[in-house]
């Protein structure tokens, strides 16, 4: 049903009033919003691909459930209202059925004057007044003896609204802005179309196979191969088939030894490149790669350099953090996949601090492995590039043992990859890649989508086959991606086609910020559930790690199973949330000695005034937060500011955690403490701020400080369980980054947060007001990777406000839809 009562009067679900969805969600969860027949506490649902609604808790005994009654039962409930409300009721609901143009009855507001920045639930918020009562609108709000500016307060209200702001889109269907064309019936019945045939094949000299996303280019490969050796002769052993994960190489396999004798199957070459690459080297150089000697994780890598003294003289390294030196690391990385040695990268100009950090630690790197005899997975690469480039009989030996080549996902290869398979291939060049440009999304790592581009410049001989038709996504999903990737200059043109003539369904939807996107797409994955979808079908796909942690939040409130592989440190484990929730704790609890010790450093307090501290308070018989200010060391600045800092905390304590926060950041100077903190560190970043406003948006769904930590302590104990849990693949959701994505697919895909500075990248953005303009084309192609995940429906969220700041929705938006 789409009516209620909040605080005993009518709230009423219309699309002039979705704006309060938030608000009311969020009384809602505090059993605020009732029944006005039989005052049960009642859920707000509101999805993607339906109207939003109000649902009794399950079991509830309410004449309203009996839909067939419910006109009949309207009298005697609304008999149980004061006048005041039931004449409200009534009319909103005549409007409702298009019986009388009144206006709504919404909580004390019409339509009009619904203020979205009132997202902070407070069960003891007053009236706002109509217009017949003028009140004036104070410029600040007391709390405690704090004074809350203009625009820090959350729900305040004036007699003359201001102009509407343009209404949030609930739902509207984006509708591709180029359609393509069906796959005739006559071709449906056939094992593969005739441009798949092709390529099966053409089996001589060197192929060119671009595959769109959903064109079946597993089964091709498959195809291939088995054709290669049933009808052309050519012996398993003398194939190489190169795969960039492990579970593409094992699903080659499966489908070959469906098709081939056992014996013949396991003699096929097919694998990744480093795990071909290397039973190379270990074969003709078994005590140089000694797999106990690979250097497998980052956090190794900065082991080495530390514990053999490798930084020691270069004190610009030594004093750096470990995620600096990781990054840096992970810069030498991408040069070593391009071949750019030590002495190729010494006297570049380069730009960025990362890159010259990283100019320096190369040598050193390097240097560090090979006295200590450590090796990682990028010299697998180098070691057998160069092994088979100096030892020219080994090359020989191995061009005559293999014959065919097969190259998966061609467009991410990198050049160290592509110089050593252009060996392994030469003379015959039997070497066939399948790829698609348009899913080139790895250049962080080296991987360059010219290598596909200019493939028949290195190949003049070669053929082109293009397979056109998608057999994975319903016809609108086809189209929306045809249209966004057609902006691209940098690709080769590609007609495309849909196996399936059903539309699909894409969404729109404009949610009021991060927290309330995540509501509505786990409501969305429960009534798709309650439709017959298997969660292990739906797959919620992120650019950045920032997006997936309301959405992990709000599928474990919702008892949802999920699978996510944890890519950095918790959030609420990073050091800027826990000196803000030390100090939400001491609002609590002023005698919270580990909380108080955690934040000493953003008060400017040394950890050698600890002992003092401590003993002072039991001396005194105070909470240990009461005795910062009557420090006898302190200077008088000092003490002012700590006996600021007291009084906030104290004074927090009753506000709504929104308001505390702020408070915190202001007046606590938490904010001038971290912004100065990230300038000393040259750090350049201000993830630190947005880690704030995450910890505000978050804030906003609870109505005391109390509630908000115990909140919180809940979803820490439930991030351990997410480490550990490994529910079945069908019977949970999946929520992973866009890249981790590519190459799988799902019924129903979920993206949040398409908006400027998440997709574009802020990084991006940064490249193009350089000039550059392939940072953004890659940028376009991991949409478009990300869309081309689905199958049947696809629900695209544009927060209006994410970090607490206005967003403008991404340029892609308007590129492939309308």
């Amino acid at each position: 049903m789409n009516f209620a009562l909040l605080d005993n009067k009518p709230i009423l679900l219309l699309p002039e009033t979705y704006n309060r969805i938030p608000f009311w969600r969020m009384a809602a969860r505090q059993d605020q919003v009732r029944c006005p027949a039989c005052a049960a506490a009642l859920r707000l649902i509101a999805g993607i691909s339906f109207e939003p609604y109000f649902a009794h808790p399950e079991g509830a005994v309410c004449p309203l459930l009996d839909s067939d009654r419910a006109g009949s039962e309207n009298s005697n409930w609304l008999q149980a209202l004061d006048e005041t409300a039931a004449t409200a009721f009534e009319a909103a609901l005549r409007k409702d059925t298009g019986t009388d143009g009144g206006q709504a009855y919404t909580n004390g507001q019409t339509a009009h004057d619904l203020n979205k920045d009132e997202l902070a639930f407070s069960s003891d918020q007053p009236d706002i007044p109509q217009a017949d009562t003028p009140a004036e609108e104070d410029d600040s709000v007391m709390i405690g003896s704090f004074r809350m500016p203009k625009k820090r307060t959350i729900g305040s209200s004036t007699t003359t609204p201001p102009p509407a702001p343009k209404p949030p889109i609930f739902r509207k269907r984006l509708t591709p802005k180029k359609s393509i064309q069906h796959l005739l019936e006559q071709k449906r019945d056939e094992p593969l179309h005739p441009g798949q045939r092709q390529a099966v094949e053409t089996t001589d000299g060197p192929l060119l196979i671009l595959a769109g996303a959903g064109s079946g280019k597993t089964r091709v490969m498959t195809a291939r191969t088995a054709h290669l050796i049933q009808a052309c002769g050519i012996e398993p052993k003398q194939i190489m088939v190169v795969t960039f994960t492990t579970k593409a190489a094992d699903e080659i396999r499966q489908r070959i030894a469906r098709q081939l004798p056992p014996h013949q199957a396991r003699e096929l070459i097919a694998g990744t490149f480093h795990s071909i690459f290397y039973r190379m080297l270990m074969h003709h150089q078994p005590n140089r790669w000694d797999q106990q000697r690979l250097l497998k994780k980052d956090w190794q890598k900065w082991r080495l350099l530390r514990e053999t003294g490798a930084l020691l003289g270069h004190d610009d390294l030594i004093a750096l953090k470990e995620n600096d030196i990781q990054e840096a690391l992970g810069i030498v990385s991408r040069w070593k996949n391009e071949y750019l040695l030590p002495q190729d990268v010494a006297y570049r100009e380069l730009d960025s601090t990362s890159e010259k950090r990283a100019q320096a630690l190369y040598p050193i790197y390097e240097a560090a492995k090979k006295k200590h005899n450590w090796f990682d997975f990028d010299d697998m690469l180098l070691g057998c590039y160069e092994m088979l480039r100096e030892d020219t009989k080994l090359l020989q030996r191995y061009q005559n043992r293999i014959t065919h080549v097969m190259i998966d996902e061609f467009q991410d290869i990198n050049r160290i990859q592509y110089e050593t398979v252009k060996l392994l291939a030469a003379p015959q060049n039997n070497l066939c890649v399948i790829g698609d440009d348009d899913q080139s999304i790895y250049g962080f790592r080296g991987s360059d989508p010219q290598y596909i581009l200019g493939f028949t410049n290195d190949f003049p001989e070669a053929k082109s086959i293009t397979l056109e038709v998608n057999y994975r996504s319903h016809a609108s999903i086809v189209s929306l991606g045809y249209s966004l990737i057609g902006n691209n200059r940098a690709r080769w043109a590609k007609e495309c086609l849909s196996f399936h003539s059903e539309e699909g369904d894409t969404y729109l939807f404009e949610p009021e910020d991060e927290e309330e996107q995540a509501s509505r797409i786990v409501d969305e994955i429960i009534h798709r559930r309650e439709q017959g979808a298997i969660l292990g079908e739906c797959a919620v796909l992120y650019r950045t790690n920032e997006s997936a942690r309301p959405i992990l939040e709000r599928l474990s409130e919702a008892g949802i199973p999920f699978h996510y592989t944890q890519e950095e440190d918790s959030f609420y484990q990073r050091q800027t949330v826990r000196w803000t929730l030390h100090y939400l704790r001491l609002a609590v609890n002023p005698d919270d000695t580990d909380a108080l010790k955690e934040i000493l450093p953003t008060l400017y307090i040394s950890a050698d005034m600890w002992n003092a501290l401590r003993s002072q308070a039991i001396i005194e018989d105070i909470p240990i937060l009461h005795v910062l200010p009557l420090l006898t060391q302190l200077k008088p600045y000092q003490r002012k500011h700590l006996q600021a800092v007291t009084e906030i905390l104290s004074a927090a304590k009753d506000c709504p955690p929104t308001q505390a926060l702020e408070l915190i950041y202001e007046d606590g100077k938490l904010r001038d403490y971290l912004k100065k903190r990230s300038r000393d560190r040259e750090d350049g970043r201000e993830r630190w701020s947005d880690e704030l406003q995450q910890i505000l948006a978050a804030a906003k769904r609870h109505a005391t400080v109390s509630d908000f930590l115990a909140y919180i302590q809940q979803m820490t104990q439930n991030e351990k369980e997410w480490r550990t849990q490994r529910p079945l693949p069908n019977e949970a959701v999946h929520v992973l980054s866009i890249h981790r994505a590519k190459g799988l697919e799902y019924d129903h895909v979920f993206l949040p947060d398409l908006v400027e500075g998440a997709i574009p990248h802020e990084y991006t953005l940064d490249e193009l007001r350089k000039g550059g303009n392939a940072a953004l084309e890659e940028e376009r192609r991991l949409l478009y990777v990300a869309i081309t995940r689905a199958r049947h429906s696809l629900c695209i969220g544009i927060p209006r406000e994410r970090f607490g700041r206005k967003t403008r929705t991404s340029r892609f938006i308007a590129e492939m839809g309308r």
